[in-house]
């Protein structure tokens, strides 16, 4: 009861809402000099919502109240409640009565307050024949779809006309050219809420089917996720993902049976224009997802193709509990930790034991392995043998399958096959041209080529298909950085961590960002973070290892690389970065004794991985031993793993890093002066074309100036140091130690910018002494 009104009473007073006086006595509502008839259900529905203004109510209280006794569908309250609305005149944005709380029911935000005597006695005399009845709506009967399209179509109708209406009176921007959607996550209703993990992997599958439609925008699932718990009224959701439409469902599982409900919504209106209830067997989901996609589409006129039909095709399973355990996966796999990875792996597995033809849980379970490389720190090229024949087995049996393409684009990036990397990446693209993960994939493609302008304009595109994932401001931060535009830079990553506030990620990201600009306290502080979210992950540890090194804390950097070995052993093993930033310490602080007793304690020489053989050369290099650098780098070029193009990595020059510097001085020292300058041309270009590229990282004017004092001149090493230095380089130690620079070590100008360089370490790491004792969160 509220202000004295039960919905139940059969002759209840009236009451103001808004600038309307409702009369549940005579089902009218009036403003003015104007009156409208209402059918009584609606009347009793516009109650219920005023006898708790400000609080949202469920469909199913709506149901229970106002259609107590009569098998309705949800349809029933959309109609009602668009009919009310309309009346109202509730078309603005955001509205001024009925508010739909996404996934959640209604709200009344109008005031709500008992009108004065006068008030209701004028009403009263009001002549009859000034009403304008509305005719009530019948209720939408359970699973009757013949009803359901009509309903639809006359919606469609309805929507045109409001539309029009709303383009003219209000300041909204205009709706996108092309039809958009996002797909809310779905509702657990079932009792114990025990099915949120299955809803989860419903709505991100959900969402990939609707992806298949190209003349259709569908929002990704990380932005769609962000309106999880959140009561947002879907027009204020259309105005932030700048979209047309919102697809919300729900299900309630009892034992196997399975009751999922979806409708889908206009953003501009909050019209709902089509709805459908679906009884199915657990197993028998994905024909769920495909009727949702069709019923999609033809409620916004799209044209389901013949390619749209044979992409739906490479998505489905024929067997039930395969469909299960891949949506149980999926769910798993959307968490990106470490855990959540090995539980999806072994759902992935078990859905393909129950099918083995079942092409998307191939897909995805070789992305799953292949994000090995990053919780556990596996080398990818380790897990090529399973990963690639499962993406040829999915290729074969559904070549239409953008997923395919997109997850192996993604190896040969990160394996550095460019070719067969852009192969794949524009099929993906044309198979599914918004789709957010190949795109987002051309971006690290041109990102890890040193192309971070090109690079920049895909995760601009991804950014605005996928608003509210941390990942793509990440990414932009990491370009920008690239490019030294740090300011831009330094609001990517607060944009990142804002949105991704648990992501250890997103810190290791700004970390790097402050240690490009020469920021070393607030790189570690962002370090520190980063592995306080996950201290499992060795590339974090790696990273605050080296900044230590940076700085000349020798002794610091080594505790940092034995913390990283105790908290993730075999992690900590397979990282190439970290173990030469143990090596480094080792060396630094016992010399090339230390470095020998390191090299024997983790049994390197044994190690076939290229890289870190090459990391190990330049460590002897260090010390002074040409003949052990000799035989690691023999041993990489020989190694089966070996990979022409990880000598001239983009993606390692900009770090200060390049193994053809390595191999060159390793070949000078052996006599092969001509093979040494082939390594060093190649560098020269390389650095070049990155620059030309719009690369302005420290570390290549670092390397250009290692590569200038190789050649003996001089001149030109200082200036390149002298920009790398303006940039923010830190490095004085390692360049003092390493043999790169040798040929100007004496030289005055050289000597005064090391100097410089030190004394402003040695500033930075004087604030950084109680850090170092205790690892503090960003602006600690």
């Amino acid at each position: 009861m509220f202000l004295g009104y039960d919905l139940m009473s059969p002759a209840p007073d009236p009451m103001r809402i808004g600038e309307w006086l409702a009369d549940p006595r005579d089902d009218s509502l009036s403003r003015g000099s104007e009156r409208v008839k209402l059918e009584p259900r609606t009347m009793r529905l516009l109650m219920r919502l005023a006898l708790t203004p400000g609080s949202v109510v469920s469909q199913d209280e709506l149901l229970e109240s106002v259609w107590s006794g009569v098998v309705v569908s949800p349809a029933s309250v959309y109609q009602s409640m668009s009919q009310l609305r309309k009346v109202l005149g509730d078309t603005d944005d955001p509205p001024h009565y009925i508010e739909t709380v996404a996934r959640k029911g209604y709200r009344l935000v109008a005031k709500v307050s008992k009108p004065d005597k006068s008030e209701v006695a004028r009403i009263a005399e009001a002549a009859p024949d000034k009403s304008t009845e509305i005719a009530p709506a019948p209720p939408a009967q359970v699973q009757k779809p013949r009803g359901r399209r009509w309903l639809a179509l006359a919606a469609a109708v309805v929507l045109v006309a409001a539309t029009a209406w709303w383009q003219l009176h209000s300041n909204r921007p205009p709706l996108p050219q092309t039809p958009s959607i996002v797909v809310l996550p779905f509702v657990d209703l079932t009792d114990g809420h025990t099915q949120q993990m299955f809803c989860d992997g419903l709505t991100e599958e959900t969402s990939n089917w609707l992806a298949q439609v190209p003349s259709l925008r569908v929002v990704a699932r990380s932005s769609a996720f962000a309106y999880r718990d959140r009561q947002a009224d879907v027009r204020a959701i259309g105005r932030e993902l700048n979209i047309s439409h919102v697809l919300e469902g729900s299900l309630r599982r009892s034992g196997n049976k399975m009751r999922i409900t979806v409708q889908l919504i206009d953003t501009n209106t909050g019209f709902h224009l089509w709805s459908e209830n679906y009884n199915v067997e657990a197993g028998d989901v994905l024909r769920v997802q495909e009727s949702v996609a069709r019923n999609v589409a033809g409620s916004l006129e799209l044209r389901i193709s013949s390619e749209t039909n044979s992409r739906f095709d490479g998505r489905r399973s024929k067997n039930g509990p395969a469909q299960e355990l891949f949506l149980n996966a999926q769910a798993q796999a959307l968490k990106f930790d470490s855990v959540s990875n090995d539980l999806a792996i072994a759902l992935y597995r078990q859905a393909l034991r129950s099918d083995p033809d079942f092409a998307l849980a191939k897909v995805y379970l070789a992305k799953a392995i292949g994000n090995q490389r990053y919780f556990k720190s596996q080398l990818l090229e380790d897990l090529l043998p399973e990963i690639l024949p499962l993406l040829a087995e999915a290729e074969k049996s559904a070549p239409q399958l953008a997923d395919v393409y997109a997850v192996r684009g993604n190896i040969y990036v990160n394996l550095g096959r460019r070719e067969l990397a852009q192969r794949d990446l524009k099929k993906a693209i044309d198979l599914n041209p918004n789709g957010v993960e190949p795109l987002a994939m051309m971006g690290r493609f041109h990102l890890v080529g040193g192309e971070p302008r090109d690079a920049l304009s895909y995760y601009t595109i991804t950014a605005a298909l996928d608003p509210k994932d941390f990942g793509w401001p990440a990414y932009r931060c990491i370009a920008l950085a690239d490019m030294a535009r740090f300011d831009e830079a330094e609001s990517a990553c607060a944009q990142a961590r804002m949105l991704g506030p648990s992501s250890p990620w997103v810190y290791s990201v700004s970390s790097s960002l402050e240690e490009s600009r020469g920021r070393m306290d607030e790189a570690l502080k962002y370090s520190a973070a980063s592995i306080e979210r996950d201290s499992d992950i060795a590339a974090h540890h790696s990273e605050r290892a080296r900044w230590l090194g940076e700085l000349g804390l020798m002794k610091e950097s080594g505790a940092a690389f034995r913390e990283a070995v105790a908290a993730n052993p075999a992690a900590a093993r397979r990282s190439n970065t970290l173990m030469y930033t143990g090596a480094t310490a080792a060396l630094a602080t016992g010399g090339a004794k230390g470095l020998r007793s390191y090299v024997e304690e983790f049994d390197l020489t044994r190690s076939d991985d290229p890289k870190l053989q090459f990391e190990l050369a330049n460590a002897w290099l260090t010390v002074g031993d040409y003949n052990e650098a000799g035989n690691c780098i023999n041993r990489a070029k020989t190694s089966t793993k070996f990979n022409s193009a990880d000598l001239d990595s983009p993606w390692l020059a900009r770090t200060s890093r390049s193994y053809l510097l390595i191999s060159a001085l390793v070949s000078r020292a052996k006599g092969e002066n001509a093979a040494a300058e082939q390594d060093l041309a190649k560098l020269e270009k390389l650095l070049a074309r990155m620059e030309d590229a719009g690369v302005r990282r420290a570390g290549v004017y670092d390397l250009k100036g290692q590569l200038a004092a190789l050649r003996g001149r001089g001149d030109e090493a200082v200036a390149s140091l002298r920009r790398a230095v303006d940039l923010g380089w830190s490095s004085a130690w390692i360049a003092e130690h390493e043999p790169y620079f040798a040929s100007v070590h004496d030289r005055a100008d050289f000597r005064a910018l090391l100097a410089a360089v030190t004394a402003r370490n040695a500033v930075t790491a004087a604030k950084l002494k109680e850090q170092l004792k205790a690892p503090q969160k960003p602006g600690a």
